[in-house]
């Protein structure tokens, strides 16, 4: 980081400078804390494993949020018959995770979109298996962050994503 980002921010202002991250919700785990009377023992039933994955994007002065993509397992869900529009994007596969050709469709729509505005921005992102860039990206800049690193230096990792947990 010390070699990259003072060009980063000498070629982009803040609001120019994303940072995106996935992040797993078990929206079906019970809390692991409960009351119970001094010297109970408190024992429960197994944990559930049912979850999705969030992709969570935001500009560095927190002002642009892009839409949250979702990944979950069914391709077409119950909860979703009567739908007609979500307040996030929705996508699918079998493990309910990031993959790589989700995060290039992902990229080169929000490439589109920047190219209708003539904007350019930077995507800082973690190394994980699924960030591949794709090959023919205009608008966007993609900066991987070293290996390693993503508790310390990346941005969504410093408390954004727990908020957006929290509530």
């Amino acid at each position: 980081m010390e070699n990259v980002w003072p060009d980063i921010i000498l070629n982009y202002d803040e609001r120019g400078i994303f940072n995106a991250d996935e992040t797993g919700l078990f929206y079906t785990l019970t809390q692991n804390q409960t009351l119970k009377s001094k010297g109970e023992k408190c024992v429960g039933g197994k944990l559930s494993k049912v979850s999705i994955t969030i992709l969570v994007c935001a500009n560095m002065n927190g002002s642009e949020k892009q839409k949250l993509t979702v990944i979950g397992k069914s391709q077409k869900p119950g909860c979703f018959k009567n739908v007609k529009k979500l307040p996030v994007d929705y996508k699918s596969n079998i493990k309910a995770w990031m993959m790589s050709d989700l995060f290039q469709k992902y990229l080169r729509q929000w490439d589109k979109e920047l190219a209708k505005k003539k904007r350019k921005i930077v995507v800082l992102i973690d190394n994980c298996t699924a960030h591949i860039e794709p090959s023919n990206l205009q608008w966007i800049k993609v900066v991987f962050l070293p290996p390693n690193t993503t508790s310390v230096l990346q941005p969504m990792d410093q408390g954004v994503i727990r908020s957006l947990k929290c509530h």
